[in-house]
């Protein structure tokens, strides 16, 4: 069977049962006899009307349970004909054509087609995606917001009608309206693969977004301290108590950890001896809140180095949570405390990374940060800063790539070589003392009378 996309789709109608009744009727001569009638019934899941999100982190949830569920079973029921359906056997033979008839009415309902808009078919495009477990609860949430802006761009326009004119027209007035030119592509990107999934069922002959010409991608310039700036900060973040937030600002800086990666970061992984950080696991944030998952990739899961300056906050903000456990009469085993999330709470429970978010920007906020791009100093651009002045410093980009846990090192001298414009004056500067460090040389004579 097919869903509205095309991707397998289970039955709608998941479990079937029967019912057995006695009936009395009359027959032709007048008297009475009881018959058995056989029914059958058939549940399905809906969307739970008296269904209630979660409260936010922190307050109590009230919720009784059949508020908290997101869908609700239904059923459906119908009578066999107790002339034809007499036994249990065949009550079941009737009731598995049944189930199977109801199915296929199901399925049909729900077969696409070129006249579907545009916006249903990227919704449903993004619920196969979703469903089929082949991208992050993370993703899942940014499409859907990608395809509700399609939506919005299309509203009416099914898939038969859409043109790569209309598709330009409306990617252009994206691109007009101030949206960055990456994020226009992550919406022709989207669009694209809803229209090639229809190509590929046979619903569109061609792709109409092939013939349509995205912005240029602009080169990414990181909002990077200085190093003036980021030894201050590093000074005023050694001088602090070791707060969540701090220390979370503290990692970031001294190691370009991703922010999930800093609220997934758990003791366990801290090896204090060895100074290195093993990251192993990221929070993440979706619709309805957020999931602890593995790292991204492959080059995600590292080893991280740790600095003396880190290894004394990390030190100061064990000690802290020791003492706030030791006031609330708890008292963990080095296994048990292994557990908690270094950020976290002596619950168990790891800190939302939209919180630190808040946290840090009020901070920055506080402190007047503002990067090479002239803006507020974001958390993630505590990562943008380590990596930054690690290759101005002289630290080897493979290296660097490694530690920030990308795919490659070209992916890091894309964006980050070209950060800082100190380490390019340094460059040239280096060049120029590396020729002065020759001496006294001969010119090529035949270029030197040329004329160029």
């Amino acid at each position: 069977m097919h869903s509205s996309s095309g991707a397998a789709m289970a039955d709608k109608y998941e479990q079937s049962g029967l019912r057995k009744s006695t009936k009395q009727i009359k027959t032709r001569t007048g008297r009475t006899k009881e018959i058995t009638v056989w029914r059958g019934y058939l549940k399905y899941r809906s969307p739970n009307p008296k269904y209630l999100e979660p409260p936010a982190e922190g307050e109590k949830d009230t919720r009784t349970q059949t508020q908290r569920r997101k869908t609700a079973w239904l059923e459906v029921t119908t009578a066999f004909d107790p002339e034809t359906v007499r036994t249990e056997k065949q009550a079941r033979d009737a009731l598995a054509e049944w189930k199977r008839r109801m199915n296929d009415e199901a399925e049909r309902a729900s077969l696409p087609s070129a006249s579907t808009t545009v916006g249903v078919w990227v919704s449903s495009f993004v619920d196969d995606l979703e469903s089929s477990g082949s991208v992050e609860r993370r993703t899942v949430r940014d499409y859907r917001g990608i395809a509700r802006r399609i939506s919005e761009g299309f509203e009416g326009v099914t898939l038969r009608d859409l043109t790569p004119t209309m598709i330009q027209k409306w990617e252009n007035r994206l691109t007009a309206s101030g949206m960055a030119s990456t994020t226009v592509i992550k919406y022709h990107r989207l669009l694209s693969e809803a229209c090639t999934h229809a190509v590929n069922v046979d619903v569109l002959v061609k792709n109409p977004c092939q013939a349509v010409k995205t912005p240029k991608r602009k080169a990414p310039s990181p909002n990077a301290m200085t190093t003036e700036g980021y030894a201050r900060l590093a000074a005023t973040l050694d001088s602090m108590e070791p707060s969540p937030i701090i220390t979370s600002a503290a990692i970031a800086m001294y190691t370009g950890m991703r922010q999930g990666e800093v609220c997934g970061l758990r003791w366990r992984c801290y090896d204090p001896k060895a100074r290195t950080i093993q990251v192993e696991e990221s929070i993440g944030i979706a619709h309805g809140g957020t999931y602890s998952k593995a790292p991204k990739t492959k080059s995600s899961r590292r080893t991280v180095p740790v600095s003396p300056q880190l290894a004394a906050i990390l030190e100061r903000r064990r000690r802290a949570m020791a003492h706030e456990l030791q006031e609330g009469g708890m008292e963990l085993k080095p296994e048990e405390f292994g557990k908690l999330y270094v950020v976290g709470f002596i619950d168990g429970r790891y800190r939302d990374p939209s919180r630190i978010s808040r946290e840090w920007a009020a901070l920055s906020e506080s402190f007047g940060l503002v990067g090479t791009q002239g803006r507020k100093v974001s958390f993630h651009d505590l990562r943008h800063s380590f990596a930054t002045r690690a290759i101005s410093a002289g630290a080897d980009v493979k290296a660097v790539a490694a530690v920030l846990g990308h795919t490659n090192a070209a992916i890091t001298l894309n964006v980050y070589a070209d950060a800082d414009p100190e380490s390019k004056r340094r460059a040239s500067d280096l060049v120029s003392n590396a020729i002065e460090a020759q001496g006294e040389v001969e010119p090529y004579a035949e270029l030197a009378e040329a004329e160029l």
